[in-house]
C-alpha cells in the first residue's frame, strides 16, 4: 500500500524536470543564435581595411556621374512642389442648335361625332346589318324592325283617304246640282248654304285622312335606320328578334374623317398647352407612321383623382387608320427655336434673384499638354435667360459658339482658375 503513492509521487517529480530541462534548453539555444547574428552584423558593418577600399573602389561611382545626378533631382523635385494641381471639370460644348421642347402625354382616340342609334318608335327588331367595326357609307341601312304593324297602319289611313276623297268629290257634285237649282229658283238660298256647309267639313276630313296617311307613312319610315354620315359602327347593344323602345340603343355611328384624342395634361403643365399647338400622336397599330394634328379644345376644368385636364387633340383621317377607342402617346409641341444656344441647366449658378452666372471656359483659353489633355481658364459669366426646361436653359446672352460650359466638377470653381478637361459633351437633340 505505501509502494504507489512514492512510485506516483516519483513519476510526477520525473515529467515536471523533463519539462524545466526542455524549456531551459530552448531558451540556451534561441541565445546562442541572437549572439551569432549580432556577432555576424558587427563583421558587416566592420569590414577589413583591405576589403573596405576595394569594394569603394568598385561601387563610387565617377566623379561625372555624381555631378548629373545631383543636378538633375532638385530639378525635378522642385518642378513636381512647383507644379499647381488642376481642378478636373466636364463640360459641355455651346453650339446653335435647332431646338423643341416637347411634352409627352398619354390619351385615348374618339370619332368626331358619336350618333348614338335608336328607333324612334317601339317594335320587335327584324334584321341588323352592322358588324362592329364595319365602315359604312351615307345612306346605308343599319337594321330595321318589323313593319307589319306600321303597314297596316299605313294601309288604314289609305283607305281612309280614299273614303274621305269620294264623299268629298260626291258633295261637290251635289253642289254644282244645287247651284244650278238656286240660280233657276228651284230652291232657296239656304238649301245651297247647307250644301256649301257639307262640302268644307268633306274637304276638312280629306285633309285629316291624308295627314293620317303621312303620319302612317313616316312610321313606317321609322321602322329602319339608316347612316346619317360615312364613319364606322361601334358595339351592337341589341339583337335581332329583340323588343326595343326609343329609350334602347342598338349601337353607336362614329365619324372618323376627323377624329379626337383625348389626352390628359398633369396640373404643372398645364401653363404649358395652349390652342392651336402642334402635335405628333402614335399608335401601337402602326409603329411607323406618325399622325399629325393640333390642339382643338382644352376642357376648363380639371378632373378625377389624377388631377388631370382634358386636351383634345383634332387630327386628319382621310384613311380611315385610326377607329375609336385606341390608346395613344402624343407629344405636343411646346415650343420650337431656331439656332438657339441651349446648355444644361445644371451649369446655371443663381447669385442672386434675377441674377444667372454660368462657368464659362473660353475657346480662346484652351490648350493641350504633353500628355494631348486639354486645359482652359474658368471665366464666372452673368448670362442672360431665354427658354427654360427642366434640363436645358437657352443662353441670350453671355457665351459664344464653340465655348465649354462646366456641368461638374471635383473642387471649387473660381473666377480665372485653370481647369483640366476630363470630358466634353455634344449637342446631340
Amino acid at each position: 500500500m505505501t509502494m504507489k503513492p512514492k512510485l506516483t509521487y516519483l513519476l510526477i517529480a520525473l515529467l515536471i524536470t523533463f519539462w524545466i530541462v526542455f524549456i531551459g534548453w530552448g531558451m540556451v539555444r534561441t541565445a546562442i543564435k541572437l549572439t551569432q547574428e549580432r556577432k555576424t552584423s558587427f563583421i558587416e558593418v566592420k569590414p577589413k581595411p583591405a576589403e573596405t577600399k576595394k569594394e569603394e573602389k568598385v561601387s563610387t561611382p565617377k566623379p561625372q556621374q555624381t555631378k548629373e545626378t545631383t543636378k538633375e533631382l532638385p530639378s525635378e523635385l522642385s518642378r513636381a512642389e512647383t507644379e499647381p494641381k488642376l481642378t478636373l471639370v466636364r463640360t459641355y460644348k455651346v453650339k446653335p442648335i435647332d431646338f423643341q421642347d416637347v411634352l409627352p402625354v398619354m390619351g385615348t382616340v374618339k370619332g368626331k361625332t358619336e350618333i348614338k342609334l335608336k328607333f324612334e318608335i317601339t317594335g320587335t327588331i327584324k334584321t341588323i346589318y352592322f358588324r362592329e367595326g364595319q365602315k359604312i357609307k351615307k345612306g346605308d341601312l343599319i337594321a330595321e324592325l318589323d313593319p307589319k304593324d306600321a303597314q297596316l297602319k299605313l294601309d288604314y289611313a289609305r283607305s281612309k283617304l280614299e273614303a274621305a276623297e269620294a264623299a268629298y268629290r260626291s258633295l261637290e257634285k251635289k253642289l254644282e246640282v244645287h247651284q244650278k237649282l238656286y240660280e233657276a229658283g228651284a230652291i232657296i238660298k239656304s238649301k245651297l248654304e247647307e250644301v256649301e256647309l257639307e262640302i268644307k267639313s268633306a274637304e276638312s276630313q280629306v285633309e285629316t285622312a291624308r295627314s293620317e296617311m303621312k303620319l302612317a307613312e313616316n312610321e313606317l319610315k321609322k321602322t329602319s335606320i339608316y347612316a346619317y354620315k360615312d364613319g364606322v359602327m361601334g358595339p351592337r347593344k341589341a339583337e335581332e328578334a329583340e323588343f326595343v323602345t326609343p329609350q334602347d340603343e342598338i349601337g353607336s355611328l362614329f365619324e372618323i374623317d376627323e377624329v379626337y384624342v383625348d389626352v390628359g395634361v398633369v396640373e404643372r403643365d398645364i401653363n404649358k398647352i395652349k390652342l392651336g399647338q402642334k402635335a405628333k400622336i402614335f399608335v401601337d397599330a402602326y409603329p411607323n407612321t406618325t399622325f399629325e394634328g393640333f390642339i382643338d379644345k382644352i376642357y376648363p376644368v380639371i378632373e378625377g383623382k389624377s388631377r388631370t385636364l382634358t386636351a383634345k387633340i383634332k387630327v386628319p383621317n382621310t384613311r380611315g387608320l385610326l377607329l375609336p377607342g385606341m390608346f395613344s402617346r402624343a407629344e405636343i409641341l411646346i415650343i420650337e427655336l431656331k439656332s438657339a444656344f441651349m446648355v444644361p441647366a445644371v451649369a446655371l449658378i443663381q447669385s442672386a434673384p434675377g441674377v444667372n452666372l454660368m462657368p464659362v471656359i473660353p475657346k480662346e483659353s484652351l490648350r493641350k499638354t504633353e500628355d494631348e489633355t486639354q486645359t482652359g481658364t474658368v471665366e464666372l459669366r452673368q448670362v442672360d435667360l431665354g427658354y427654360l426646361t427642366s434640363d436645358y436653359a437657352q443662353i441670350l446672352k453671355g457665351v459664344s459658339s464653340d465655348d465649354l460650359v462646366v456641368t461638374e466638377t471635383q473642387g471649387e470653381l473660381k473666377d480665372r482658375i485653370r481647369v483640366k478637361i476630363v470630358a466634353i459633351e455634344e449637342p446631340s437633340f
